[in-house]
């Protein structure tokens, strides 16, 4: 297993929550995952389920291929409502901010 640190925000400029874990250089095959207060930098990623609940996160020149993404709540409650919009208005525009 990698090893990681904590990042705290002063110190990088990512995101709003106080702390991150900083995953660098890393490969992986055939892992869980989480993107929840994760920071990603250099890595590879293959054939992973990677998790995600809504939390903040960042991927920093990482490579993600044939994975599987798995929405949490509230990630998976945000995502239905975005397709409930798209499928009832289709003239409609989705505006992140």
């Amino acid at each position: 297993m990698a090893d990681f640190v904590i990042v705290r925000t002063e110190d990088m400029l990512v995101g709003m929550a106080p702390d991150y874990i900083l995953i660098e250089g890393e490969t992986f095959s055939k892992a869980k995952l989480s993107l929840d207060n994760h920071v990603y930098k250099n890595c590879a990623i293959d054939d992973c389920d990677i998790y995600f609940s809504g939390g903040q996160y960042e991927l920093l020149d990482t490579h993600i291929t044939n994975s599987r993404l798995i929405l949490n709540h509230p990630a998976k409650g945000m995502y239905n409502a975005v397709q409930i919009f798209k499928m009832k208005s289709p003239s409609s525009s989705i505006i992140a901010e």
